[in-house]
């Protein structure tokens, strides 16, 4: 017989991978929030200290990511230009590709989650270097600006979130 029951079974499993392969960018679209509603904002900056031979300061940037949504998110990088009084201090990188989904930040639903990092940041400005060694207690005499994007990912799904903040 030309259908025997072997024959079936392996024309139903193939049409069933063949269904899920074609649905599966459906699936993908599906499982991801809507990121407006996330909203990533620079929280403080820390002051850790300059390296005096090359002018570098040592910055510890926070950044708060509020998740208003029911579905439980991650990032693996936050790409950002941090400015200092207007003055653009360089391109940062903060990034969690080489991490398992398990091991990255969490930014669980209907809450925030901080994400810090320390950063070198070359600065020639001897104003912005005269301000950061006369305030690090405060900070606040600096107007600090980040603007960029976050890979947001839940699931199986990942997309670009912009943001643009200060402090």
């Amino acid at each position: 017989m030309f259908l025997s029951r072997r024959r079936l079974i392996l024309v139903g499993t193939s049409a069933i991978v063949i269904g899920i392969i074609v649905l599966l960018p459906l699936i993908l679209t599906i499982t991801l929030p809507d990121l407006s509603k996330v909203n990533i904002t620079l929280q403080k900056i820390e002051y850790n200290g300059i390296i005096e031979k090359n002018n570098t300061a040592l910055l510890n940037v926070f950044f708060d990511i509020t998740n208003p949504t029911s579905q439980a998110l991650t990032t693996s990088q936050i790409n950002f230009k941090l400015f200092a009084n207007e003055k653009s201090l360089g391109d940062y990188v903060i990034q969690y590709v080489d991490i398992p989904l398990n091991g990255r930040p969490q930014i669980l639903s209907n809450g925030d989650s901080i994400i810090h990092q320390v950063i070198n940041v070359p600065i020639s400005d001897k104003k912005i270097i005269t301000e950061l060694k006369n305030n690090n207690s405060t900070m606040k005499n600096i107007h600090w600006k980040a603007e960029g994007s976050a890979i947001i990912e839940s699931g199986f799904s990942s997309a670009p979130k912009s943001f643009t903040s200060s402090w």
